[in-house]
């Protein structure tokens, strides 16, 4: 990362000691801080603010990609920085999403009342996903419905925050040293899954 980079990231970074000391997780930190710099970089290019607002939930109600560092992020965060109340909502949450079986496209088992469980260690494609216009009806996909009102933060932003991330996978998967930019992206590609096809139920 550049150093005017990361210091335009720092704004965004979420500073937790106890959870930074987790392993990966100040790596993640620092990817998605340079994710949320760009895309607050990218709307305020658009000279509108998103439609997005509180309360407004429907994008976590489609299937959701995240890395295996993420899905590791939403794990420790449950169980390190939840108070207890929260915590038992996401195991019920959990245990109901087991049991119905839910869908792909189902909604995420980190929604609690609307609001998302993890939002400060949300993943990358939540936050890449911010409408303009209006926001999302039931049911939309506004990727597929109305594309222009979709944000595009860079995508330079986001291939140098995953990149970021590999020291982590290197430790577990057999990468080579130096990775050209094509063979990240396949990596990436290659082990992402669906927040909603994680056996979360087993985790709690």
């Amino acid at each position: 990362m550049a150093a005017s980079q990361e210091k335009d990231a720092q704004r965004f970074r979420y500073n937790n000691r106890r959870f930074e000391r987790m392993p990966g997780m100040s790596l993640l930190l620092d990817a998605y801080a340079l994710v949320d710099c760009g895309v607050a970089e990218s709307i305020a290019l658009q000279k509108e603010p998103p439609a997005c607002g509180p309360g407004c939930c429907y994008c976590c109600i489609q299937p959701i990609p995240a890395t295996p560092l993420e899905i590791l992020a939403l794990r420790l965060f449950a169980e390190l920085e939840l108070p207890p109340s929260r915590r038992d909502a996401l195991k019920a949450a959990f245990a109901l999403f087991h049991r119905e079986r839910t869908t792909l496209g189902g909604a995420c088992p980190f929604l609690l009342e609307g609001c998302c469980g993890a939002y400060p260690v949300r993943p990358i494609a939540c936050r890449r996903y911010v409408v303009f216009g209006q926001p999302c009806k039931a049911g939309e996909d506004a990727t597929q419905t109305r594309p222009a009102d979709v944000l595009h933060p860079r995508q330079d932003a986001m291939q140098a925050a995953l990149r970021l991330t590999l020291p982590w996978y290197r430790e577990r998967y057999t990468l080579p040293e130096h990775i050209t930019a094509e063979e990240a992206q396949a990596f990436f590609r290659g082990v992402t899954t669906v927040l909603q096809a994680v056996p979360w139920a087993s985790y709690a």
